[in-house]
């Protein structure tokens, strides 16, 4: 109980921190969540990778490479290790969002972050769905998909919501770039209990895997915009198809082979930072 007087701050500074008592598996979800998330990622870099060289593979999204890891042997238990990963990282996520263990606050750039904590959450549960659906093969849902974009920009507010989303995406992608160039992420890392090697690599691999994933997002987020102009859904892109764009531009082969090892990198550092990341889950 409380003492008498105690501020309103410090009542839910101890409210959270009893929360976080009771919650001893947000430790092992998250870092299993990052684990599950790094297989995605790399998973894309591999495939556009194949294609790249020639031998293939193709660009995809993070739904097309769960899609992907259903087709090889035992990609039914795959997907559903995958699927409880990504739903242990969407549970992790809204976690930071509203119990804020990070402590990024309460001010605009606080709340900022932490409200995108939550849409990461509900992305990814998403991308857990689908990954179930998989699973237990549900019929193709894509002309229901295509039916609802469709719908989504049909005047006058769905060009300007679409819009809306593309210039989101596009900001996305710019901080996630600006993290990469500043490492803003090493504060999230255990980097005390490296060598200077481990320092070094897990940096580089951070910085380059990051950037390569902040790239695909701003292409992304370019081609909604022009899809909002042009009132066309035929022209959004998601990640596979910001790749794909890459693969016909001049010296495409090499500029997707560039990007695809970079995606495979971030997914490298997914699993370092599900080794090495603070996690604060007492």
């Amino acid at each position: 109980m409380a003492r008498a007087g105690q501020p309103p701050e410090g009542i839910k500074d101890h409210a959270e921190v009893a929360a976080r008592h009771a919650r001893p598996w947000v430790d092992a979800v998250a870092r299993c969540g990052y684990v599950a998330k790094g297989v995605v990622y790399a998973t894309i870099g591999l495939l556009a990778m194949l294609e790249a060289l020639g031998l293939g593979g193709k660009t995809a999204s993070p739904d097309g490479a769960m899609q992907s890891i259903g087709t090889q042997p035992l990609g039914g238990l795959l997907l559903v290790v995958l699927a409880a990963g990504l739903l242990g990282y969407a549970a992790w996520k809204v976690v930071q969002g509203v119990m804020d263990p990070d402590d990024r606050g309460s001010d605009a750039h606080g709340v900022v972050r932490r409200g995108c904590y939550v849409g990461s959450g509900a992305i990814h549960g998403l991308l857990a769905f689908t990954a179930a659906q998989s699973v237990f093969g549900a019929e193709d849902s894509s002309e229901d998909a295509m039916a609802v974009s469709a719908m989504a920009y049909q005047p006058p507010v769905g060009r300007i919501l679409v819009a809306v989303v593309g210039l989101g995406v596009i900001c996305v992608g710019l901080y996630q770039l600006h993290a990469a160039y500043k490492a803003t992420f090493r504060d999230d890392l255990k980097l005390h209990q490296m060598d200077g090697i481990e320092q070094f690599s897990t940096m580089l691999v951070g910085r380059v895997g990051t950037a390569a994933r902040a790239l695909a997002l701003g292409v992304a987020g370019a081609f909604l915009l022009v899809a909002a102009y042009q009132s066309d859904p035929k022209e959004t892109r998601g990640l596979g198809g910001a790749l794909e764009t890459l693969q016909h531009q001049p010296l495409g082969s090499y500029m997707l082979g560039a990007m695809a090892v970079g995606f495979v990198l971030y997914g490298a550092f997914m699993f370092l930072v599900a080794r090495h990341r603070h996690i604060d889950s007492s």
